[in-house]
């Protein structure tokens, strides 16, 4: 079962009983995200160093379909960062990286790209999709150097189940294709429950919960 915030359950689950036109709950005031909004690279000394990494542009104001489009861009962009750097950057090539730094660069890679998509008072689904998305960068990561190539992992929207757009913000459920590095077939189908700010939160993402669809259904 999804856990809502109590704060936006009534709304959220009125609306999708029908029993109003607009679907999307006031969202709490924007805050600024905590994590360290830093594009430079913090990596434990015995680990190769790094220039500082330009992170995802993040959500623009847009239709649902755009603002769907960029959010599913930018955790593509950042479930594969760092994995040209791992095979390109003479200092990360070889044997004697520390078995530990794949998993310091995807947490660092994790700091500076949160806050590009995420509110700072976002609720708790958030820090479960951070968890997750923090996980595939490092497989692709283990990847990129296993195959000695960057990865192009990424997800492609199928379908817009469900949206709506307010003065408050954009409610977006949504039905994903989830595609492995090097891979034309799906490697699983997802549904995303999505709330995003308003254009003056910089469109940052308050809530964000995922179910996978192994047998392609798209009903919540």
């Amino acid at each position: 079962m999804r856990r809502i915030p109590l704060m936006l359950a009534p709304g959220l689950l009125a609306c999708l009983l029908g029993a109003c036109t607009t679907l999307v709950p006031d969202p709490p005031e924007p805050e600024p995200s905590t994590e360290a909004n830093t594009r430079q690279l913090q990596l434990p000394g015995d680990c190769p160093q790094a220039d500082a990494v330009e992170p995802a542009k993040g959500i623009e104001p847009g239709t649902d379909a755009q603002i769907a489009a960029d959010l599913l861009a930018a955790v593509g962009q950042w479930s594969n960062a760092g994995s040209a750097m791992v095979v390109n950057e003479p200092a990360w090539i070889g044997p004697g990286v520390p078995g530990h730094c794949l998993a310091d660069l995807a947490e660092s890679l994790g700091r500076i790209y949160a806050p590009v998509l995420f509110a700072g008072n976002a609720d708790e689904t958030l820090a479960g999709f951070r968890a997750g998305i923090v996980q595939e960068n490092l497989a692709n990561l283990k990847t990129a150097r296993a195959e000695g190539r960057g990865t192009d992992a990424k997800r492609e929207l199928a379908l817009i189940q469900q949206s709506s757009q307010s003065e408050s913000g954009t409610f977006l459920n949504l039905v994903v294709r989830r595609f492995e590095s090097g891979s034309i077939q799906p490697a699983g189908v997802e549904e995303w429950f999505v709330i995003v700010g308003p254009p003056d939160s910089r469109n940052l993402v308050f809530h964000l919960e995922i179910k996978a669809s192994p047998h392609g259904s798209f009903s919540w």
